[in-house]
This record gives C-alpha cells, structure tokens and sequence, in this order.
C-alpha cells in the first residue's frame, strides 16, 4: 500500500489563539477540515459545489501518461503533445472540472502489460479513483429495461445518466490524500492473452469471410443485429460445457460469465412476472429475438461499427483488424451513450463519423481520437476556462493547483 498527500496551503492565522498554526487537516468529499496546531480549535468548511464531467481514456493514452509521469519513452513526434495532455488532463483533475474513471476493459488491458501494477496506480492517480461499472454490468441493465418493456408491452425506457455507471460519487472533491493498493493480477494475465488470442482469431476468420463474400453494409449491419439469439445460446453452450471440467479455475469462470449472469436474472425476472416454469426459457429467447433488444444501445453502437469494419474490408484495408480492437468496440459500444467524453483509437473514432453512423447513432459522448487531438486539447482548455472562481481558489488551497 502506497499514500501520497498533496502539498499543504500555508498555514494561516487561528481566530482562536492568533498564532499562525491555522491549517489543513483533512479534504475531500463535500467538506474542508481545518485544526489549529498549537490550541487544537478546528472548523469544517463547506466545499463549494462542483459538476465534474467524465472523460473516458483509451489505454493507450493512460499508457502515455504514465510514460510522461514515469520518464519513460514517448512516440517519436509526440513528445510536446504527450506532456502537455498530461498536464492539461491532471490539472483538471485537481481543479474538480473532471474525472479519468478506468474500467473493466482498462484492467484486462492492464493486466498483460510488462509492468501492470505501476500503469494500474498511475491511471488511478492521474484520473481521480474513479471506476466505471463493468461493461457486462452495463449491458445487462440495458437488457433489463429490454426484457421490462418486451412482457408489458411498453416502449423501451433507458436511464443514460453518467452517474448510473460511475462506482463512486462524481461530484466528490477528490481527497487530499491518495492511497493505492498493489493489487497483482499477474494470474490472470495468460488467461487475458489467450482470450485475446481467440477473440482476434475469430475476427480474422469473420473479415476472411467478409473479403471473399463482399456484403455491402446493410448486409452486415442486419446479420449483427438479428445475431443476439444465436449468439446468446452459442455462448450459453459453451460456458454450460465448461461447468463440466475438473479444473476449478474453468469451471469458476464458467459459472460468473456475464451469459451465465444474465440468464440467471433473466430467469429470475420471467419467474417475478408469473410465467410459468415451463414457459420461461423460451420468455428469455423471446426477449432476445425481440425488436426491442435491437434497440439497445450498446448492440447498435457494435452493430453499426463491425458493419462499418467490413465496409473498410471489402474495400482492401488490411490493417482495420488488431488485437485491440474487440475492446475498442467494447469500450465505444458500453461507454459512449453515458459519458461526456470519449479520447478512443482513431480507427474507432474514424467510423463513427462515417454514414450512416454519424446519422443513425444516438450517444452523449463527444468522440477524440489523435486525429483532431487539437479539438480535443480545445475542450480541456474550454473546461479550465469555465471553472468557477470559488472551486479554483479552494483547489488551490488543497492541492497547490497554480
């Protein structure tokens, strides 16, 4: 365990004892705890209120902050541009105008890289200790809302507030103190490869596939958004396969997949509903078949780009399909309709400016990518800009923010 505390603001005068020993105790949260050193008199202080906005970092950029944090190499051209974003972005932090929440997907990234621990502090200290609900946990409350509206009958209704997918409160003031724990997932790490082997695989196979047969987009974009019953019951197969195994591991990891996960609830909500038990199985398939489902946010935000992917196929581009990019699409599909702002690959962002996703898609998220990194550093600087008086002045008390 590691704890870091910011620089103190200097002392001030005691109304109590009039000696200058008047200083910061404690910050964080909503309140400012100040104590006298010489007579012990103390006074919390309201901090004042803040409305921070949630900006999602790829784990390349999280990378390259960690670089800049930790002196390491930067990309040959983006030197200047590295170290200001580190700057602009931590600066921001500590004035409340934002915060770098990290996900599931920046964990399983994380986990294979050559020094996991350290780049796992970093983006918990440069963003603020702040995280993401997993994108699984995501998806289900969307599949949720699908199945509600599919057994009554009634529109889909989505909550997309930025707060239902934060693990803390956002508006917060940070606390003057960090602590991180080093956690090693350095276990799991051949596991992550393997399924990013597999994953990349199976998507070299589906672009072979889209280079020989030529789809145009409504083809495929149609294919992916009927695919979900298919697709559900094939990963249900497997994972049921799995809970077979002797090996303990296998068999865990089976039975708390997210389709496991799903079907359980799914059960459980057709059971609350008063369908009877041999009916509500088929309930489940029925949900995930329906038009309703297609509506989702996050599978018409996948839809929409793996269509997108093979209309760059067809056309010849060879370099569309990397390792990285099922997460990519995971992070984009989950994240974007709940969060102010997304800095993902170009590639990602590339297609969503593209017809008919810039037209058809609805999400919240202004989408950067190194492609218009000059827009992006624009925004942070229009953010420091706005930041009220009364918040600049406390953070500069607290933190040292000049």
């Amino acid at each position: 365990m590691k704890s870091f505390t910011w620089e103190r603001a200097p002392f001030s005068s005691c109304v109590v004892c009039q000696k200058k020993t008047f200083g910061i105790l404690r910050a964080g949260g909503h309140t400012l705890t100040m104590r006298c050193s010489s007579c012990r008199y103390t006074e919390d202080i309201a901090l004042p209120p803040v409305d921070k906005k949630v900006i999602y970092l790829d784990q390349f950029v999280f990378s390259l902050l960690f670089n800049v944090a930790s002196g390491g190499r930067l990309p040959r051209g983006h030197e200047a541009f590295a170290t200001e974003l580190h700057d602009r972005l931590r600066r921001l932090v500590l004035l409340q105008q934002i915060i770098l929440p990290h996900s599931d997907v920046h964990r399983d990234e994380t986990t294979v890289f050559h020094t996991a621990m350290e780049l796992r502090e970093a983006y918990e200290f440069i963003g603020g200790d702040v995280s993401l609900s997993d994108t699984s946990t995501i998806e289900l409350e969307q599949v949720l809302a699908a199945a509600n509206a599919y057994l009554n009958g009634t529109p889909l209704c989505l909550n997309l507030s930025v707060d239902d997918v934060l693990e803390s409160e956002r508006n917060e003031w940070l606390s003057d103190m960090h602590i991180s724990v080093r956690s090693d997932y350095s276990q799991f790490a051949d596991g992550l490869r393997k399924t990013r082997d597999e994953a990349h695989g199976e998507l070299e196979k589906l672009a072979a596939r889209w280079a020989a047969a030529k789809p145009n987009f409504d083809d495929v974009l149609k294919v992916e958004l009927d695919s979900v019953l298919v697709g559900k019951i094939g990963a249900l197969a497997a994972t049921e396969k799995k809970k077979s195994s002797a090996d303990p591991d296998v068999l865990a990891n089976a039975v708390n997949s997210p389709i496991q996960r799903e079907v359980r609830i799914l059960l459980n909500v057709m059971r609350k509903e008063g369908i009877p038990q041999n009916q509500v199985g088929q309930k489940v398939r029925e949900v995930w078949a329906s038009e309703v489902y297609k509506q989702l946010p996050h599978h018409r935000i996948s839809a929409y780009l793996f269509a997108a992917t093979a209309r760059r196929v067809v056309r010849g581009q060879k370099t569309i399909i990397n390792r990285g990019m099922m997460n990519d699409i995971r992070a984009t599909s989950a994240y974007a309709p709940y969060l102010d702002a997304m800095f993902v690959d170009k590639t990602s962002a590339q297609l969503l400016q593209e017809r008919p996703l810039s037209e058809d898609l609805e999400y919240r998220a202004k989408i950067f990518s190194f492609a218009n990194r000059d827009d992006f550093m624009a925004y942070l600087e229009e953010l420091e800009t706005n930041t009220p008086p009364d918040v600049r002045e406390m953070a500069t008390r607290i933190y040292g923010v000049t």
